[in-house]
């Protein structure tokens, strides 16, 4: 069940996340991301695990993205950069 007063979740397979906005939501999954593969946990099998939920509207459902779905909605409001890390300038200007 999805808590309406959270505006975005991020789900890891291991915990959930509530988050204020989807460019906090994507850096947050980005971080663990990059921590999980500095101690050596496959890449794959984090990816799979990764999700971010949007806000519900009344009369429709959550919309789901997966960790490829929310890399290219973060690609395209400029928060990834070309070298594929997160643009802390254009996140900071934006967000």
């Amino acid at each position: 069940m999805i808590n309406n007063t959270t505006k975005w979740i991020l789900r890891d397979g291991l915990q959930t996340i509530d988050c204020s906005s989807f460019p906090y939501a994507y850096r947050t999954m980005f971080s663990i991301m990059k921590k999980g593969v500095e101690k050596g946990r496959k890449f794959d099998d984090m990816k799979t695990k990764m999700s971010i939920t949007g806000p519900v509207s009344p009369g429709a459902k959550a919309v789901r993205y997966s960790y490829e779905e929310a890399t290219a909605k973060a690609t395209a409001q400029g928060l990834v950069n070309g070298d594929g890390n997160i643009d802390q300038r254009e996140f900071k200007k934006k967000h």
